[in-house]
């Protein structure tokens, strides 16, 4: 049984909890629901491709810790929407309990800083000044969320959808409070040093 268990643990990665954490939150939800609210929430820090989520829920299937229901939709093909079940509300809880693992930062802009030796200092310069603009935008992005936090209870629109930025008279999260804060501390550090790398190629191509 202990065997079981350890590999069953082996088969989940960060994305899983951040699957199981979303219908933790915000109850059922379809695999449409998850991929969105990856994208307007946990963008700060993991990202998932709609295969990568339809993989994650098929194992959590299997694991038991989601079960899954079909919606009937006229013209269109059923929905299908995923719950926590009890276990998996166990292994969300588990997961708490285990050291996280180390930071690793992948970003090709780095990476191509890094090797600048053998760049053009024209193909930098365009580089850093794509990644100033690209930043900028996210830094918008996260200060606009920080405006309209999740909540938890009646966040639902209309067409049965989750909103991840609804305004209902009840209590923002205060964790995805920290986040938003992090997210933006963040861009703006990143910002800080693009600008002084881009001061200092610009420098050298001049020299």
């Amino acid at each position: 049984m202990e065997r079981k268990v350890a590999t069953e643990r082996q088969e989940a990665f960060p994305i899983t909890y951040g699957v199981l954490g979303l219908l933790a939150f915000w109850g059922p939800l379809s695999g449409y629901d998850l991929k969105r609210l990856f994208d307007h929430v946990l963008a700060p820090m993991w990202s998932a491709a709609h295969s990568q989520i339809y993989n994650e829920l098929r194992r959590m299937q299997t694991l038991g810790w989601v079960t899954m229901e079909r919606h009937e939709q006229e013209s269109r093909p059923d929905r299908k929407v995923y719950q926590l079940t009890q276990a998996g509300q166990e292994a969300l809880a588990a997961w708490q309990e285990q050291p996280p693992g180390v930071l690793q930062l992948r970003d090709e802009l780095l990476l191509k800083v890094l090797f600048g030796s053998f760049a053009s200092p024209d193909a930098l310069v365009k580089n850093l000044q794509a990644g100033i603009t690209e930043h900028e935008e996210r830094l918008l992005h996260y200060r606009q969320q920080l405006q309209h936090l999740p909540v938890r209870g009646m966040q639902h629109q209309p067409s049965g959808r989750p909103n991840p930025y609804a305004t209902e008279d009840t209590e923002e999260d205060a964790y995805f409070s920290l986040i938003g804060r992090f997210a933006i501390e963040f861009e703006r550090m990143y910002l800080k040093w693009l600008r002084e790398t881009l001061e200092y190629v610009e420098q050298n191509a001049r020299s």
